[in-house]
């Protein structure tokens, strides 16, 4: 990512607050300047003197490289994602890898553990980093309501029918270009708006504007890519909740494991999208309440330092106390 919710930051910082000597390595970025084989010589050189790599996602990674970091050092790696069929670079890595955090639960996480990973395999929720709430905070509410989200072409029914809703209505705003992947049939004048969509600067927001425009929403709206995954939920969810904007979302297994009725609410059916949408935009303060409890939640327990803490403790000693919603596969 291009912010400074990115995982691999926000996981370097809590490593740090946690008492971890952390030396970040854009694996990415040196391949360009060094080509493949020499960020590949670059990173066995300096390896040797850590006694952890964290490895994020992982797909510039090649399984000859692994085995020889593994030969030298424990490797754990976080994959913030999901498909509907496991990734084939990430099950090559997998047999190699000593600690493995997803963002998915239940069957996904054991799908994957029994890939190969050799000691322990977690679900990790995603992070929010609360210093980011001391600077630049506006309380002004300027959007009604916003989707912010990329297309994916293997998106569920459940995001395309909500997709296809949100694009008649009148007071939603998109970022992200998700709307453009319906399930919605077009005509060649649709079409060709769709098209000419693609030179609007503000197709997409980065970086702190991507920021801003969740603080200017009224509500928030969410509908993952992939449905009736145990705990699996688009970052999102933190990103909005972190910042205090009210989160609605579309319901999702484990969900109430995460947050109670309380901070996050949930719809179903388009008609219920429709009566909650009409409910909370003319019940601001009881809207308002609601995305506090959230924000409460995730700047409380769900920070970067207490899940990378959390990490730590599974990387440690296998097991962690620190969520109730811990799901640990060995």
């Amino acid at each position: 990512m291009d912010h400074a919710l990115g995982g691999d930051i926000l996981l370097a910082k809590g490593l740090r607050s946690n008492g971890c000597t952390v030396d970040t390595f854009d694996f990415k970025q040196l391949a360009k300047q060094l080509g493949q084989s020499g960020a590949d010589d670059a990173l066995l050189a300096m390896s040797g003197k850590y006694d952890l790599i964290l490895v994020g996602k992982g797909e510039r990674l090649s399984p000859t490289l692994a085995a020889k970091l593994a030969a030298k050092l424990p490797i754990a790696l976080w994959y913030g994602d999901i498909r509907n069929e496991v990734p084939g670079y990430l099950a090559a890595l997998l047999p190699y890898v000593d600690y493995f955090f997803m963002t998915s639960g239940g069957e996904t996480l054991k799908q994957y553990h029994l890939l190969g990973v050799k000691n322990v395999s977690a679900y990790l929720f995603n992070p929010f980093d609360p210093d980011l709430i001391t600077s630049g905070y506006s309380e002004e509410k300027s959007l009604e309501v916003l989707f912010t989200g990329t297309g994916y072409r293997f998106a569920g029914d459940e995001r395309k029918a909500t997709l296809d809703y949100l694009k008649q209505r009148s007071d939603v705003t998109f970022f992200g270009g998700a709307e453009k992947f319906t399930g919605a049939r077009f005509s060649l004048w649709q079409k060709l708006k769709k098209e000419l969509s693609r030179l609007n600067k503000h197709r997409k927001v980065r970086g702190d504007a991507y920021f801003e425009v969740i603080q200017r929403a009224k509500i928030g709206i969410g509908v993952n890519a992939v449905h009736h995954i145990n705990k699996y939920t688009s970052d999102r969810l933190t990103h909005y909740t972190g910042f205090g904007t009210f989160f609605l979302t579309h319901e999702f297994d484990g969900l109430r494991e995460l947050f109670s009725p309380d901070e996050v609410v949930s719809f179903q059916t388009i008609d219920q999208l429709d009566s909650l949408i009409a409910h909370y935009l003319n019940n601001p303060i009881e809207r308002e309440a609601i995305a506090k409890n959230a924000q409460q939640k995730v700047l409380q327990h769900y920070n970067c330092n207490n899940i990378t803490g959390m990490m730590l403790d599974i990387i440690n000693r296998g097991t962690s106390d620190r969520f109730s919603w811990m799901d640990i596969v060995k």
